[in-house]
C-alpha cells in the first residue's frame, strides 16, 4: 500500500514538474515572440527615424548616423535576447523534481524489501514455522495473563 501511495505522489509531483516546465518554456517563448517584434520595429521606424534625425540636427554622416541607430538596437536585441535565453529559476518545479525523485527512491526500496522477504515467508510457510512461532507467542500470552 504504501508503495502505491509513493508512487501516487511521485506521479503528482511529475505532473506539477511537466506543467511548470512547460510555464517555463511558453514563457521564454513569449520574451522571445516581444524581442522579435522590438528588433523588426526597430529595424524599420526607428532606422529611418533616427538615421534621418542624426543627419539633420547633428550633422553625422549617413554611414555614422547608421551606426549609431545600429549600436543602440543591438543593445535592445542582445537585452531581450538575454530574457529570452536566461535561466530562471522555478522552486515549486524545484521542490515537485525532489518529491518525485525521493517518492521513487523510497518506492523502489520498497519494492526492494519486498521482494527480499517474499521468498522467506513461503520458506517460513512451507516449513511449518509459523505454526510454531504462534505457539510460542500464545503460551507466552497465556502465561503474562495468569
Amino acid at each position: 500500500m504504501r508503495t502505491v501511495r509513493l508512487a501516487r505522489v511521485a506521479a503528482q509531483a511529475e505532473i506539477i514538474l511537466i506543467r511548470r516546465t512547460v510555464a517555463v518554456a511558453v514563457r521564454r517563448a513569449i520574451y522571445g515572440a516581444v524581442a522579435a517584434v522590438f528588433a523588426l520595429a526597430v529595424l524599420t521606424l526607428l532606422h529611418i527615424l533616427a538615421v534621418l534625425a542624426l543627419e539633420r540636427f547633428a550633422a553625422f554622416t549617413p554611414i555614422i548616423a547608421c551606426a549609431i541607430v545600429l549600436g543602440v538596437d543591438l543593445v535592445i536585441a542582445i537585452i531581450f535576447g538575454l530574457l529570452a535565453a536566461g535561466e530562471i529559476s522555478d522552486p515549486v518545479a524545484d521542490e515537485a523534481r525532489q518529491v518525485r525523485d525521493q517518492s521513487l527512491e523510497q518506492a523502489r526500496q520498497s519494492l526492494t524489501l519486498a521482494a527480499l522477504l517474499a521468498p522467506a515467508t513461503r520458506m517460513i510457510a512451507q516449513t511449518g514455522l509459523i505454526r510454531i512461532l504462534i505457539r510460542a507467542v500464545n503460551g507466552t500470552l497465556r502465561r503474562s495473563r495468569a
